[in-house]
């Protein structure tokens, strides 16, 4: 049996919903038993939700937050995150 925790990458995917970000990052970062790591990206939000996220990211080494400049809709904003950036394995 594996002793080592199964890797698991969430994509947060964001417009317009950066007085959310801190909460939801973490709730996040506090699952137990697996190695997380994050994806924000903001989708060309016009708050400040990109720089709550880049505050995020810069406190902790497991988030990354990414901007669109212009918006790109959430099909394309989830595609980057899950098709180009996410990986992770199944323990068993």
């Amino acid at each position: 049996m594996s002793t080592s925790r199964p890797t698991v990458s969430v994509v947060v995917p964001c417009y317009r919903y950066g007085q959310y970000l801190d909460q939801c990052i973490a709730s996040i970062l506090g699952q137990e038993g697996v190695e997380v790591r994050v994806l924000i990206i903001d989708d060309a939000s016009p708050d400040d939700s990109f720089e709550t996220a880049q505050r995020l990211a810069d406190s902790d080494p497991r988030v990354q937050a990414r901007r669109h400049e212009t918006n790109r809709g959430h099909i394309a904003t989830y595609n980057e995150g899950l098709l180009e950036w996410a990986e992770g394995n199944t323990a068993f």
